[in-house]
């Protein structure tokens, strides 16, 4: 049997400010069985088997009300029927769990109430025991919270990132997914955004797992990179719940507004409680005189978009190649309990198909770690093609960049 973890799921907290961390269960602690990718063989790049995560059971236990707890994880697959057979025993007495299977991710639902101790799990899968971590909902009750997952972004960026949403869209609050940042501590990260004037409370959650292989191209294979829609269902349920609005942003995306209303003020007035919008590059432009020594750039460095570059769809439909996926914003408890939380959209509500014309945000290519692929090539200024955002530019005016 796996020996129980005494994790301490909130490292430091100060009521405003906290760092938080998981009660994760992996696989090797007490069995041989793995997940199983479900790729095929032919479409898996040379570093799928280290970047594919076959071995987190579950990210978190959380108690999302005062009488259930859930299990956040990646998907099953091949171990679905083993855990099917798990019954999990606590102070509350023996329970089986209702699973709900989503896209890359899965959830184990329980009815177990507050303050029963940690959770014994006997199945086919094995013995293993877990602690239950708190729900931290009531610390952003009637904020408005920008979320994020983040890597190693320079604490400039993010700074910046949060005084303009601070500033254009009167965000209070931050969530930030720490996704085993080796360049700075959680504490370093956090009291950063302590000092943020205007920040009511913010967490860093840590969130050290792999993040996954991505697909083959924009609509292929995209079945292996569990790691994000995990933590935005997490998010919605550990600390969401009763948010005014949040706002799925990441640190290289800014919002604009083309009549000055606030995205979440939007939001919150919307009647589906939804607001969601396209996006378009933000390039850098080689003009001879680029400063190298200036490290790192910032996000008012750039302002010219990138051409668009229209070209058929797999469904014949001629679209803008360099446009970018729509992200979005939401009331939570507006949001159905079915819906799953994903990266550009909210899966199965009928809401999320449509986006509006009123918001739009600009995505800098060079605010970046090329993670993914090369994005700081840049290309000679070309009148022709090359147009600056003013937009841009007039919303940069209107942010207190020092405070």
């Amino acid at each position: 049997m796996m020996r129980l973890a005494n994790k301490n799921a909130v490292v430091a907290a100060d009521n405003r400010h906290a760092i938080c961390r998981t009660n994760p269960v992996s696989l090797s602690d007490f069995t041989d069985k793995r997940r199983e990718a479900t790729r095929p063989l032919a479409f898996r790049g040379e570093n799928f088997d280290r970047d594919f995560d076959s071995n987190t059971l579950f990210y978190d236990a959380v108690q999302v009300s005062k009488s259930q707890i859930a299990l956040f994880a990646p998907p099953f697959f091949n171990l679905a029927r083993d855990v099917a057979t798990t019954t999990f025993i606590s102070g509350a007495g023996t329970r089986k769990a209702r699973a709900r299977h989503l896209d890359r991710h899965a959830q184990l639902w329980l009815d177990i109430p507050e303050n029963t101790g940690p959770v014994q799990a006997l199945g086919d899968l094995g013995s293993f025991a877990f602690s239950v971590s708190p729900n931290f909902s009531e610390m952003f009750r009637d904020c408005r919270v920008i979320f994020t997952m983040s890597k190693d972004n320079p604490i400039e960026w993010i700074l910046d990132w949060v005084r303009f949403n601070r500033d254009i869209h009167d965000a209070d609050a931050v969530l930030i997914y720490d996704n085993g940042s080796s360049a700075y501590d959680s504490a370093t990260l956090s009291a950063a955004l302590r000092s943020v004037p205007g920040i009511r409370c913010s967490v860093v959650m840590e969130w050290p797992f792999k993040y996954g292989p991505q697909g083959a191209n924009s609509w292929d294979h995209w079945d292996s990179d569990f790691c994000q829609l995990g933590a935005w269902e997490h998010a919605r349920w550990r600390f969401l719940q009763h948010a005014r609005s949040a706002m799925n942003s990441d640190i290289d995306e800014l919002v604009l507004s083309k009549t000055g209303q606030s995205v979440f003020e939007a939001a919150e007035q919307s009647w589906t409680g939804l607001v969601r919008y396209r996006g378009r590059w933000i390039i850098g432009i080689d003009d001879g005189v680029r400063d190298e020594a200036r490290a790192p750039h910032r996000h008012t460095d750039f302002s010219i978009f990138m051409p668009p570059k229209y070209e058929r769809s797999r469904f014949a439909i001629r679209r803008d190649a360099n446009a970018c996926l729509p992200k979005w914003t939401v009331v939570p408890s507006r949001c159905p309990t079915h819906a799953q939380w994903h990266v550009h959209s909210i899966f199965s509500w009928w809401a999320s198909y449509f986006c509006t014309g009123n918001f739009s945000f600009r995505h800098f290519r060079e605010i970046g770690s090329n993670w993914k692929y090369q994005r700081t090539n840049r290309v000679p200024f070309d009148p022709s093609i090359h147009r600056a955002d003013q937009a841009l530019m007039d919303a940069f005016k209107r942010v207190d960049w020092e405070n």
